[in-house]
């Protein structure tokens, strides 16, 4: 049976109720769009706005991708009072081993980008490194 389900991920947003009215503002935001930006141009895809179902019911996210190997898209959707992400997909027809892995994904590049902007913040000098092989993003700095 198709069924959008939520999973919590662990990423949380800090002061998100500042920017509740407008979360693409969010600077955390705009890290997890990038996170997701690298995900979709590894895997042919593009970001969005929604997800379907495995019917063609529509859910409205705060960002999502979409890509060939599965077209319905996975989805975000931020607390708006607790700053906490929860990504959203159907994984109906045997798509849960691929969500998991690009829900992993964009965790992974999520926390290499906030790391990169907290060590830029503090003077160290930073770049993002993407590897093919790994298809993250990897750290690499001096001080």
């Amino acid at each position: 049976m198709s069924n959008i389900s939520w999973y919590e991920s662990s990423i949380n947003m800090a002061k998100v109720k500042t920017y509740s009215s407008n979360i693409e503002a969010h600077p955390c935001f705009r890290m997890l769009r990038r996170s997701m930006e690298i995900v979709a141009k590894e895997k042919g895809g593009r970001l969005a706005n929604s997800i379907t179902d495995s019917r063609g019911q529509t859910t409205a996210c705060d960002l999502a991708i979409t890509f060939p190997a599965f077209p319905r898209g996975i989805g975000v959707k931020i607390d708006r009072n607790t700053g906490q992400v929860a990504f959203l997909y159907d994984n109906y027809g045997g798509y849960e081993q691929l969500a998991s892995r690009i829900t992993g994904e964009v965790t992974r590049n999520y926390v290499s980008i906030a790391l990169i902007s907290a060590m830029r913040s503090l003077g160290y000098k930073v770049e993002e490194v993407r590897s093919k092989q790994t298809e993250t993003v990897r750290l690499v700095g001096s001080v």
